[in-house]
């Protein structure tokens, strides 16, 4: 017997404080050395334009989570036949007999733990008086990680920066009738950075979306919408200027433009990167030491963060009674 839970169903039962608890749970795991997380593979389908991808982890400690989520990008899609261009499952275990648990959409569980991860390291990472989020892309990334700094820090006000003014300006009202937080949209991106106290990347962009030299002392930036080598939001200067926190050395190494660009520009090395969140979550490092450091935490995404999402995803719904079960 398994659990079958449609998209509508996660939203009804997964929120943003219970992701970051497990969330951090499963990254103090990660250092403790309980988790099992590969890197990401792909396969390409260039006959009809689409890639498919696979993640997959056990999370090990009281939360004993093991889970696989499964991604198709089809730019074509929306198009051709009226679907998402990213469509998104994951399938939770059971870690004792390797029988399937549940079944459920992936899309808003991705969204939530990826703005997850960057709540916990803003827990770390950013200054405890920080109020003021400047913003970089207006989409559903950017909803959650709203709800999630906010959850770390609490915000009085937003600066939201899209090359789309008018999505930028829709973003806001929404956002501010969601949450009671002054939202702006701005028509520069300078505007999104000066004068904020934490500054969050959610975006496609494949090349830089700000200047390093705009960062202010204090500042904290959370990076998440590059995850490919030849990919970045972050400039070299940016890199280069800051205490960075990543959620996974090997793949951010392998995976995030951001880095592996001014590495191969000589602007950095390898041992600029100063912890893993992990780290400071058990106490082996400090996170955030003065007022005036500027922090970064990049994060491409792993694996471990579905596995803890879907488990609490699943626990959730059996309580309130919410899913299908069905025998395969």
């Amino acid at each position: 017997m398994a659990t079958l839970l449609t998209e509508d169903e996660v939203k009804d039962v997964l929120n943003m404080a219970d992701t970051m608890e497990v969330v951090e749970e499963a990254f103090r795991q990660y250092e403790l050395g309980t988790v099992e997380v590969p890197l990401r593979m792909f396969v390409k389908v260039a006959a009809h334009n689409g890639m498919h991808g696979v993640m997959q982890a056990y999370v090990g400690g009281e939360m004993d989570a093991l889970a696989i989520k499964t991604g198709s990008i089809y730019r074509d899609n929306p198009e051709k036949y009226g679907l998402p261009p990213l469509i998104l499952y994951v399938t939770l275990y059971d870690s004792v007999n390797g029988s399937l648990l549940c079944l459920m959409g992936g899309s808003h569980l991705t969204a939530m733990r990826t703005a997850g991860v960057c709540g916990v390291a803003s827990k770390y990472l950013a200054r405890e008086d920080s109020e003021v989020l400047g913003l970089f892309g207006a989409g559903v990334e950017a909803q959650t990680q709203v709800l999630a700094i906010h959850q770390a820090r609490p915000l009085k006000k937003i600066k939201v920066f899209d090359p789309a003014p008018g999505k930028a300006a829709t973003f806001a009202q929404e956002i501010a009738a969601e949450t009671g937080i002054e939202v702006s949209a701005v028509s520069d991106p300078k505007e999104a950075v000066v004068g904020c106290d934490i500054v969050s990347t959610t975006t496609s962009s494949k090349t830089p979306v700000f200047q390093g030299a705009w960062l202010e002392d204090g500042t904290h930036v959370n990076a998440i919408g590059s995850h490919s080598p030849d990919v970045r939001e972050l400039d070299g200067d940016t890199v280069a200027r800051t205490k960075i926190v990543v959620d996974s050395r090997e793949a951010v190494l392998a995976e995030a433009g951001d880095f592996i660009v001014p590495i191969k520009e000589g602007r950095i090395s390898k041992d600029h990167i100063y912890a893993e969140l992990g780290e400071l979550i058990v106490g082996k490092k400090e996170g955030r030491i003065s007022a005036n450091e500027i922090t970064l935490f990049k994060s491409v995404g792993l694996a471990l963060q579905d596995a803890a999402a879907a488990a609490v995803t699943y626990q959730l719904a059996k309580k309130k009674g919410i899913g299908t079960e069905v025998i395969f």
